[in-house]
C-alpha cells in the first residue's frame, strides 16, 4: 500500500472517516459537560490522552499532505479532496479546543511529547522547503524518494539536536 493508496481509501471512505471524527468530538464534549479539574484523575487523564492522540495523529499528518501538496507539489487546493485534506485538520483544532476548555493542556499525559514532535515536524518541513528552494533543491526535482529521505534524515538529526538542547 502506498500513500497515494492510503489518500486515496481516505477520499473513498469518507463515511467511516467523518464518523470516526463525529465520535472523537462527541466524546469530548460528553467530557466537557462532566468532567472538572478537581475529578481529572487517572482513568479520566488516560481517556484524554488518547482522544488528544487519536486525532493529533491524523491531523499532524492531514496538515503536512495539505503543506506538501501546496508548496511541493503546486497542488491547487480548490481540487483536493475534502475528508482527507481539511477534515482532520479541523477536527483536530475542534477538539483540542473543547478539551482546553475541559482542562489545561499540560496535565494530559504525553501531550508535551506530541507538541514537541508538532515543532520539530513544522522546523524540519520549513528547513526542508528553503532547502529545495534554493540551487540545492534542483536534485530534488525528478525524485520524491530523495525528498522524503532528506526529511527523514533531518527530522533524525534535529531530534536529537532538540534532546541535546531540552537536557
Amino acid at each position: 500500500m502506498t500513500v497515494q493508496d492510503f489518500i486515496t481509501w481516505f477520499g473513498s471512505n469518507s463515511n467511516i472517516v467523518l464518523s470516526y471524527y463525529v465520535v472523537i468530538i462527541l466524546i469530548s464534549l460528553i467530557g466537557m459537560l462532566f468532567v472538572k479539574p478537581p475529578n481529572f484523575r487517572p482513568p479520566i487523564t488516560y481517556l484524554y490522552s488518547m482522544i488528544v492522540y487519536a486525532v493529533t495523529i491524523p491531523g499532524l499528518f492531514a496538515l503536512i499532505l495539505l503543506l506538501y501538496s501546496f508548496f511541493f507539489l503546486r497542488t491547487n487546493l480548490l481540487q483536493v479532496d475534502l475528508i482527507t485534506y481539511f477534515v482532520p485538520i479541523l477536527a483536530m483544532i475542534i477538539t483540542l479546543v473543547i478539551v482546553n476548555k475541559t482542562v489545561e493542556m499540560s496535565k494530559i499525559p504525553g501531550f508535551g511529547k506530541l507538541s514537541g514532535l508538532f515543532v520539530l515536524i513544522i522546523v524540519t518541513f520549513v528547513i526542508t522547503y528553503v532547502l529545495q528552494r534554493m540551487f540545492f533543491g534542483v536534485f530534488f526535482v525528478g525524485r520524491i524518494q530523495h525528498l522524503v529521505v532528506f526529511f527523514l534524515v533531518l527530522l533524525f538529526v534535529l531530534k536529537i539536536a532538540w534532546n541535546r538542547i531540552v537536557k
